[in-house]
C-alpha cells in the first residue's frame, strides 16, 4: 500500500469515529478564533508603533 492510500484509510476511519464531526467543526472555529486575534495582535502592534514613531 502506497503512502496515500494508508492515509486516506486512516483518515476515513478517523472521520468515521464518534464524535468526529463535532471535534472538526470545533477545530474549524478555534482556527478561525485563533486567525482573528492574530490581526487584531498585528493591528494593535502597528498602532503601538505608530505612537512610539509620533513621539518627538
Amino acid at each position: 500500500m502506497d503512502d496515500r492510500a494508508e492515509w486516506d484509510d486512516l483518515r476515513e476511519r478517523r472521520v468515521a469515529e464518534p464524535g468526529a464531526a463535532e471535534a472538526y467543526e470545533a477545530a474549524g472555529i478555534a482556527f478561525e478564533l485563533s486567525q482573528a486575534a492574530r490581526m487584531l495582535r498585528q493591528r494593535a502592534g502597528r498602532v503601538v508603533l505608530r505612537r512610539v514613531a509620533a513621539r518627538p
